[in-house]
């Protein structure tokens, strides 16, 4: 699991559920383009020690022989003693995920309304409850990516890597998730592989499980239905071969045709993250 400590917010960390490591890291060189290896922490400790006293050898007169040796004395003592003692330790820094995502995490300006941002903005968008709006297609894809038409005889295909074929005709296809942000709709996408999308084991279904942190760069505002057209690798290529029954329920366009009227705000996604309140 990749957890940071966020610094600025008292007893808060973050795990990533999902990043783009490449597009992160791009981005973090721009930002600062040292990459620490070390740093030395210094303790520093001091000790102060103050004392008053007061000296007096008349009693010791009394004392036989000792009068004969210690002269009589009588005097007030005070001082002061320090003593410094720095201790230094070199620390060997780990280059992980957390530490790429840093530096975009603290840059990325907290959105308060979407309507008030600008095409480029590095955001970053707190409590967004996200679902996944293209499940038919994911399962179809998956299908197909999995290499299990391998073993399948196709007429005219002998001979042929269906699941290579395949891989480079969906090497675009996407996991596509939209989510409600005050009375703001966030479109985004993220790009499907076989397995490991997601970091530390989560799943894309995840991300449907209680509100998240988006950082991404901001796309501008567009109108749900054209901009989902442009995102959906799959249902293009069934539209584009004429297979309006490939088994894949389309006509849920029919069903949300309000949404698709709305207009959605599409965010370039870099991470999702989890913060977390610790005691």
């Amino acid at each position: 699991m990749n957890v940071l400590l966020v610094k600025g917010r008292c007893s808060s960390i973050f795990n990533i559920y999902y990043i783009n490591y490449e597009k992160a890291f791009e981005i973090s060189m721009l930002i600062d383009n040292k990459v620490k290896e070390k740093m030395q922490l210094e303790k520093d400790t001091q000790k102060k020690f103050n004392g008053d006293g007061e000296l007096d050898t008349q009693k010791l007169n009394k004392v036989p022989l000792l009068d004969k040796i210690i002269p009589k004395i009588q005097a007030n003592i005070s001082g002061e003693y320090s003593k410094t003692k720095k201790v230094v330790d070199s620390v060997n820094v780990v280059s992980t995920k957390s530490t790429i995502l840093k530096p975009i995490y603290d840059k990325a300006t907290e959105i308060k309304e979407l309507k008030q941002n600008k095409i480029g903005n590095l955001v970053k968008i707190r409590n967004v409850l996200l679902n996944i709006k293209n499940e038919d297609e994911i399962i179809a894809t998956k299908s197909l990516l999995s290499g299990t038409l391998n073993n399948v005889q196709v007429e005219g295909a002998e001979g042929v890597d269906l699941t290579k074929f395949l891989e480079v005709l969906l090497k675009d296809s996407a996991y596509i998730l939209s989510g409600k942000f005050k009375d703001s709709t966030i479109t985004f996408k993220i790009p499907m592989k076989v397995e490991n999308e997601m970091e530390s084991q989560y799943s894309i279904t995840d991300l449907e499980i209680g509100p998240v942190t988006l950082i991404g760069i901001y796309r501008g505002k567009h109108n749900n239905k054209k901009i989902n057209k442009k995102i959906n690798r799959l249902q293009n290529l069934s539209n584009f071969y004429g297979n309006e029954d490939s088994g894949i329920e389309h006509d849920k366009e029919d069903e949300n045709e309000k949404d698709n009227g709305v207009d959605t705000h599409f965010i370039d996604v870099i991470a999702i993250i989890q913060e977390l309140n610790i005691k």
